[in-house]
């Protein structure tokens, strides 16, 4: 937090002062560092080495992510601040600013308990995301290392077969097994790096770093029955989304700056902003690219006003219409993120249909082939290896049609701040609590 200087030929107000010095604003609509040291995590108060299922990763989270922590933290000095106006026993008629402020300070602390809220959310979704990322990685390296072992056998088979002098088998065969045996290790070793790439990314959105050693439970990628009501996913958006509180507060706040405009005669007055940072937190930006991807909208208020009462209304009045806009293109946003993450799931789950369906034929038939050429019947190995190639790949894409499902159902949930619930959390027995409580234990 920066302290600006006092303004030059008019002294501060009780009330802009305490403004100042308690930041009770520095978490409106955007969150900003708290000049409070948190004290750090430490990985020792879990047991190294441990093996952690999704329950587990998201306690840990809740109560050591750093960006949680930041937002407890704003939230105490955002009531801090609160209790230091609401302690000015000054007349309003000596100060009437000092009741304006006091409004905006109040809005302040809701806008940084839906922070934190949405900070709790946002924590839930990146474990759960990469908890079950990790267990995609191994499925793929599962499926990977299923078809090395099934390509070897034939392989091996193969060249039996040339060694005692088959007709039906060549060299070019042997070979051809060979150059698919080869790619399908490939593919096992790129695998077998995505588990360690997963690992290491749940570690993150667990809150430790490197030196955190732990091992992620076995699992399987959950085949969820869920029916969603897109109208609905849009509702609980803007009803719950801690972004759509924050804009509305800062709203509020502007509308209030017009009015402590207004209770002065001097030339220059300040506003909120000098004891606040309004873009403590990125807005996202805009992109333009293959993906249509459009940013936000950036808060705007000067720290001081200069010029006649009327004036300096018109223009924090100026600020307040930026404002509505600001919660007008936050509710826009809310709601393209919403419908995309509703229509993501929807191709997901229809793609996994089609996808175990294909999976099924796919695993029956290299089982009949694989089976006809071991008992030396008229198949082709060309056929053989095909047969398996292709149910690998049709295994491979439903896993990863159920991947999207269950990342397009996180987003959900995250997106409506757990308004839709799609199970993956609740079979964790693990839900955010509301903001200020204790973390789980």
């Amino acid at each position: 937090m920066i302290l600006h200087p006092p303004a030059a030929g008019r002294p501060r107000s009780a009330a802009a002062v305490a403004l100042l010095l308690s930041a009770p604003l520095l978490t409106l609509l955007f969150q900003g560092n708290s000049c409070t040291a948190a004290e750090p995590a430490t990985p020792n108060e879990a047991a190294p080495s441990q093996t952690l299922d999704l329950a587990a990763c998201l306690n840990l989270a809740l109560q050591h992510q750093p960006r949680i922590a930041a937002a407890r933290a704003s939230l105490a000095a955002a009531e801090d601040g609160k209790r230091a106006l609401d302690s000015l026993h000054i007349p309003t008629i000596i100060d009437p600013e000092l009741p304006i402020r006091r409004k905006q300070a109040c809005l302040g602390v809701s806008a940084a308990a839906a922070a934190l809220e949405q900070a709790e959310h946002d924590a839930v979704y990146a474990v759960t995301r990469n908890f079950y990322t990790v267990i995609f990685a191994r499925e793929q390296e599962r499926v990977a290392r299923s078809v090395v072992d099934r390509l070897s056998a034939i392989n091996e088979v193969a060249r039996g077969q040339l060694q005692s002098g088959a007709r039906d088998i060549t060299t070019t065969d042997v070979n051809r097994t060979t150059v698919y045996l080869r790619l399908a290790l490939t593919q096992q070793h790129k695998a077998t790096s995505g588990v360690k790439r997963a690992v290491a990314a749940l570690r993150e959105a667990i809150g430790f770093g490197p030196e955190f050693q732990f091992e992620v439970a076995s699992a399987q990628l959950p085949k969820l029955d869920v029916k969603l009501d897109l109208p609905d996913v849009i509702a609980n958006a803007l009803a719950r989304r801690g972004e759509m509180a924050r804009a509305a507060a800062f709203s509020e706040v502007t509308c209030l700056e017009v009015q402590a405009q207004g209770t002065g005669l001097h030339r220059r007055m300040e506003t909120f902003a000098a004891g606040s940072d309004i873009h403590g937190s990125p807005v996202p930006l805009e992109e333009h690219n293959d993906i249509y991807k459009p940013g936000g909208i950036f808060p705007e208020m000067p720290t001081l006003l200069v010029g006649q009462r009327g004036e300096r209304e018109k223009r924090a009045s100026s600020f307040h219409a930026r404002a509505e806009a600001l919660v007008e293109g936050t509710r826009n946003l809310i709601s393209l993120e919403a419908e995309d993450a509703f229509l993501r799931w929807e191709d997901a789950s229809l793609e996994g249909k089609a996808a175990r369906e294909a999976t099924e034929s796919g695993e029956q038939l290299a089982e009949d082939l694989s089976r006809d050429f071991n008992a030396r019947l008229k198949v082709k190995v060309e056929d053989v290896v095909n047969a398996r190639v292709l149910a690998a790949q049709a295994r491979s894409r439903y896993n990863e049609a159920l991947y999207h499902q269950i990342l397009a159902l996180a987003d959900i949930e995250r997106i409506t701040a757990g308004g839709i619930c799609a199970g993956l959390t609740e079979l964790a027995g693990v839900r955010p609590q509301p903001a200020g409580a204790a973390p789980n234990k």
